[in-house]
């Protein structure tokens, strides 16, 4: 992250943070849909699609969640985009 802009902001007791500026993710388009089951994870997707658990990140920059537990839901489908 060296060198990625940031923000200022204070938290609800008045203490003022630095952050991270939020990304914009680079477009990805998406060739399939996965439709996860119970227990299935965002690196458990990642290995299995890119062979590389720590890929997830892929799938969440396809994802319009700013949370990546949010990315993921039993039955609800999800972008698995192309590795390149």
């Amino acid at each position: 992250y060296a060198g990625a802009p940031t923000a200022t902001c204070a938290d609800p007791s008045g203490v003022e943070l630095t952050l991270l500026a939020l990304r914009e993710p680079a477009p990805a388009p998406g060739d399939f849909f996965h439709t996860p089951v119970a227990g299935e994870r965002l690196d458990h997707l990642a290995a299995r699609y890119y062979r590389d658990a720590t890929a997830f990140w892929r799938i969440c920059d396809a994802a319009d969640a700013l949370d990546p537990l949010d990315v993921i839901a039993p039955g609800r489908p999800v972008r698995v985009p192309p590795t390149r």
